[in-house]
C-alpha cells in the first residue's frame, strides 16, 4: 500500500503532466463545490423542517385522546389518567368547533377552541405566542399569563369606551385575523367587540330551517404563532364559556398531552390507550401531520440528489485525468509490471489517485460548508416576511447528516476510478514497450 501511495502522489504533482495536474486541481474543486452547496442546503431546509415542526407543535399538542363520540362526560377522570402515565408531561381538556366570526367590517370562518385556563400553558405555547393583552404589549411571562387566566372574565380596563360596561367573555385571536376583521383605520384592537355565530346552535325555526346562535365576545388578547393558517383561523375561549355557547353541558372534545420526548409519541400512544377504556383512541403529532413531513423528507432527500450531481461532474473529471494519466505513463505502468509489480499493485495506485482527490475535496468542502453554514447562522440573512412565515433564514447543523454527505462524496470518487484502475491493471510489460 506504500508503494501505491508514493506512485500515486508522484502521478498528481509530476511536472512533466502539467495537463494532470491541472485536471487533478479542478477535480479537487469540484468536489469541494458539490460538498459545500450540499451541507448549506441540507442544513438550511434542516431548519425550515425543524422550525416548522416546533411552531407546529408549539399550537397543538404532542398527543391528542379523542373518544368515539364526538364530546364526551367524565374527561377530568380521564385526564388524571392520561396524566399519570410514564413519559407524559402535562394533560388538559379542551373543547371545539368550528364557527363564523364577526365584527363590525367582516366575517370569517375559524375554528374556536375552548381551554382550560390553568392549565393549557403546560400543554402548548399559547402563553408563549402572545403578544397584546389589557395593558398592550406582552413583555413578560406574567402578563401573558394573566391574560389567559382572566379569559373567562376580562378585567374592565379593556373597554374602548367608558360607556361600553356589557361583560362579556374573552376571546383571543391571531394577528392576521385581528387585521383581517379590521378596518380602514387599523386592526382588531383588545376589547372590541365581535359576534361568533354558530349556524345550527339555535335550534329549528317556523320553516324548519336551523337557527343560527350567536354569542358576542370581547377581544381579550392577541397571539402571534408565525404560521398563517393559525394565525388566521384558531380562537380561543374559556372551556366554560365555549360548554354554554354549544350547550353540550359538561363535555370535552378531547385531551391535549405533552410527552416528555416527542419521538417517543408512537409507542406511548399505545401506553396511554391501554390506560383508557375502549371507547377513547389517541392521534400523535406525526400522524396529524404526516403528509406535511413526509413531503419535506421527500423534498431534502431529492435535493440532496440533485445537488450530489455537482460531485457526480467532479467524478467525471476524475475518470478523464485517471485515462489521461494511463495513456501518458503507459511506458511506465509496463515496467513497473515487468519488475514484478502485480495487476492488483497497479489498480491500487490508480484509485488512491482518485481517492486522495475525493478526500482533499470532502474535506476542505466539508470546513467551507461549515463556516457557510456558521456565518449563515451568527448574521442571519433576511428573509421576507410577506413570502415566507420567518424573518430570517433558519439553520441547523446535522453532524450525521454532514458524515452522510461526505461518505457519498467519497464513495462517488472512488467509484470513478475503477474503471481507469481496471485498464490500467490490463496493461502487459509487452504493450508499452514493444516500440521501444
Amino acid at each position: 500500500m506504500r508503494f501505491a501511495l508514493m506512485v500515486a502522489m508522484s502521478h498528481l504533482r509530476g511536472r512533466r503532466t502539467a495537463g494532470v495536474s491541472a485536471i487533478s486541481l479542478v477535480s479537487v474543486v469540484g468536489v469541494t463545490v458539490g460538498v459545500t452547496a450540499l451541507i448549506m442546503v441540507l442544513a438550511v431546509m434542516e431548519g425550515f423542517e425543524i422550525d416548522l415542526r416546533n411552531k407546529i407543535l408549539g399550537s397543538n399538542a404532542h398527543l391528542v385522546i379523542r373518544h368515539v363520540d364526538h364530546n364526551f362526560a367524565g374527561y377530568e377522570s380521564a385526564r388524571d389518567t392520561v396524566a399519570g402515565v410514564p413519559g407524559v408531561a402535562a394533560a388538559a381538556p379542551f373543547l371545539y368547533t368550528e364557527a363564523m366570526i364577526q365584527s363590525s367590517k367582516a366575517a370569517s370562518g375559524v375554528l374556536v377552541k375552548g381551554i382550560d385556563l390553568e392549565r393549557t400553558s403546560e400543554v402548548t405555547n399559547l402563553v408563549d405566542n402572545m403578544t397584546q393583552g389589557a395593558m398592550g404589549e406582552l413583555s413578560s411571562v406574567e402578563e401573558r399569563q394573566a391574560v389567559i387566566a382572566q379569559l373567562r372574565e376580562p378585567p374592565r380596563s379593556i373597554f374602548q369606551q367608558e360607556s361600553d360596561t356589557v361583560e362579556l367573555p374573552g376571546l383571543i385571536m391571531g394577528e392576521q385575523l385581528a387585521k383581517y376583521l379590521g378596518d380602514h383605520t387599523g386592526p382588531l384592537k383588545v376589547g372590541d367587540k365581535v359576534h361568533v355565530i354558530n349556524p345550527v346552535g339555535g335550534g329549528t325555526g317556523p320553516m324548519g330551517a336551523p337557527v343560527p346562535h350567536v354569542r358576542p365576545f370581547r377581544v381579550a388578547g392577541i397571539f402571534h404563532s408565525g404560521m398563517y393558517e393559525y394565525d388566521t383561523k384558531w380562537t380561543y375561549v374559556a372551556m366554560s364559556d365555549l360548554q354554554k355557547f354549544l350547550k353540550v353541558g359538561d363535555k370535552a372534545t378531547g385531551i391535549e398531552v405533552r410527552v416528555d420526548d416527542i419521538d417517543s409519541v408512537g409507542w406511548l400512544k399505545g401506553l396511554v390507550e391501554g390506560e383508557l377504556e375502549p371507547l377513547f383512541y389517541a392521534v400523535h403529532w406525526k400522524e396529524l401531520n404526516k403528509s406535511l413531513f413526509e413531503a419535506l423528507a421527500l423534498e431534502k432527500v431529492v435535493m440532496g440528489l440533485i445537488l450530489s450531481l455537482i460531485v457526480m461532474v467532479a467524478s467525471l473529471n476524475i475518470v478523464g485525468m485517471l485515462i489521461l494519466v494511463v495513456v501518458t505513463r503507459s511506458r511506465e505502468i509496463s515496467i513497473l509490471r515487468a519488475m514484478g509489480a502485480s495487476g492488483g499493485k497497479i489498480r491500487a495506485v490508480f484509485m488512491l489517485e482518485g481517492l486522495l482527490i475525493g478526500v482533499v475535496g470532502t474535506i476542505v468542502g466539508t470546513g467551507l460548508g461549515l463556516l457557510g453554514c456558521t456565518a449563515l447562522e451568527r448574521y442571519k440573512f433576511p428573509l421576507d416576511t410577506d413570502v415566507y412565515y420567518l424573518d430570517a433564514l433558519p439553520v441547523v447543523v446535522q453532524y450525521d447528516t454532514v458524515g452522510l454527505v461526505g461518505l457519498a462524496a467519497v464513495g462517488i470518487c472512488f467509484a470513478a476510478t475503477l474503471y481507469p484502475a481496471t485498464i490500467a491493471a490490463g496493461i502487459r510489460p509487452v504493450d508499452g514497450l514493444r516500440y521501444e
